[in-house]
């Protein structure tokens, strides 16, 4: 068990100078499992004894063995952050093979075809790499619009038309915000280009042409209330889309 999980169960078993040590040894984990048990007990101010008592508290036979519980959490925790590093950096690269062997032709079609191209993300994430996109194309001497949920109106609706295009980015495609768009949109005969995680999502249904990432989420902690959730596959995508559609436009 580790050793956060024994304080927890035992926490009402402790005093202050008890709960003073704890947290000592929390914030310092790696030099606690270094040092004496007289060091320890002089850096929180506090006996010996009491020192030894807190490892009896949370049941534990004495500091030798508080130690021992200390270096496997750091062995734990060590592990843990390689293999977060190896899943983030598998999901790039599943992202890369993916992109590698689509077929990027209907997509660099339709916005060739179309007399306007607009873009939507449906987070701030999502919008820079919306913004990031604009930036890339007029590199390239394409122009597109890009505009927030704010600006995304029913007078929106009323300018765009079949002759339009309409890239829309989102995590899941699930997001109430782009999918009452996308349904619009397809109501309107607009074609749309989604952009989003790889699976059956509501948007990628409702869209014309699908590009998708590959997202891996991780915890820091083994908490569930502390996670990160990869979104850096989406600017690789923003680059490939630039540079297959330039690829297209010289062939033609």
């Amino acid at each position: 068990m580790k050793l956060e999980e024994l304080v927890n169960k035992n926490y009402e078993q402790l005093n202050q100078n008890d709960k003073h040590i704890w947290n000592y040894i929390l914030m310092n984990k790696r030099l606690c499992s270094e040092i004496n048990i007289n060091d320890l007990a002089k850096n929180c101010a506090v006996s010996r004894t009491t020192i030894l008592r807190f490892a009896k508290k949370i049941s534990l036979s004495g500091f030798s063995e508080l130690k021992i519980h200390l270096k496997w959490d750091l062995e734990q925790e060590v592990s843990m952050m390689a293999e977060s590093v190896d899943i983030i950096c598998e999901g790039y690269t599943r992202t890369i093979q993916e992109l590698a062997r689509k077929d990027f032709f209907p997509i660099c079609r339709l916005i060739h075809q179309a007399k306007r191209v607009f873009i939507f993300g449906s987070g701030d994430y999502q919008m820079s790499v919306a913004k990031q996109l604009k930036l890339l194309f007029l590199h390239g001497g394409d122009c597109f619009y890009d505009f927030d949920a704010v600006t995304m109106n029913k007078e929106f609706f009323q300018i765009v038309n079949s002759e339009d295009l309409v890239l829309l980015i989102s995590l899941d495609g699930e997001s109430k915000s782009v999918v009452s768009v996308a349904q619009q949109l397809k109501l309107s005969h607009v074609p749309v280009i989604s952009i989003s995680k790889l699976k059956n999502s509501t948007l990628a249904s409702l869209s014309t042409e699908n590009i998708y990432m590959n997202n891996t989420k991780i915890s820091f902690d083994n908490k569930s209330t502390k996670t990160f959730e990869s979104t850096a596959s989406l600017y690789l995508i923003a680059e490939l889309l630039f540079v297959q559609y330039n690829l297209y436009k010289n062939q033609l």
